[in-house]
């Protein structure tokens, strides 16, 4: 019987154009004969934000998330967390809507992006439950002649992050606005938003 992952090299060696990247044959090897992949993230969060749920005032906010995790290639599910790390906000430029406009004033410690949870999510991605916390803020009420107390507040999201498979890399993909790799090719960056991703694989425990 032949080798799958033979098979598999050859039809993509035939099926890919021309202009595309050159095929990895050891990582190809490597990534299709792995069981379990481990991951390590890392998540940088960086934009215009809000700094309350509903009466405006923005701010620059710099956050960052990382964790590890052991994933089914085959399966493309997950199989288990292995270590979860937040870190503060960076909160800069407090500024109104209205750049004339009196800024906010924060009264508390603004969170962006608390990770909770992350859980198996539909078509190979992961659901992660994220929490944004909102200290007590005085927002601009009439401009530059008072201000408007917004009492603090949580609030929870789901968040669905896809998870690239390494395979992708080793085929020499072209990179996309949304999917890019590192120079070295050990890693994928995925942009969605205000969010850039950074995934990591290995077939050993990170």
């Amino acid at each position: 019987m032949r080798d799958p992952v033979f098979v598999l090299m050859t039809i993509l060696a035939i099926a890919l154009p021309a202009g595309a990247q050159q095929i990895d044959l050891e990582a190809m090897q490597r990534w299709g004969s792995a069981e379990v992949v481990y991951y390590a993230v890392e998540g940088i969060y960086s934009g215009e934000t809000s700094m309350t749920a509903t009466m405006g005032g923005f701010a620059d906010v710099v956050d960052r998330v990382s964790f590890t995790f052991e994933w089914s290639l085959t399966e493309a599910k997950l199989l288990n967390v292995t270590s979860l790390e937040n870190y503060p906000s960076e909160v800069q430029k407090l500024r109104d809507f209205e750049a004339a406009c009196l800024p906010p004033v924060l009264k508390g410690v603004y969170e962006q992006a608390t990770v909770q949870e992350v859980t198996n999510g539909l078509g190979g991605s992961l659901d992660m439950k994220i929490e944004t916390s909102y200290p007590d803020v005085e927002v601009a009420q009439s401009c530059t002649a008072s201000r408007k107390a917004v009492r603090a507040e949580k609030s929870i999201e789901v968040y669905t992050l896809p998870v690239p498979s390494p395979i992708i890399m080793a085929m020499g993909a072209a990179p996309t606005d949304t999917l890019s790799f590192t120079p070295d090719k050990k890693s994928m960056i995925f942009k969605d938003g205000n969010w850039t991703w950074t995934f990591t694989p290995d077939t050993a425990t990170p």
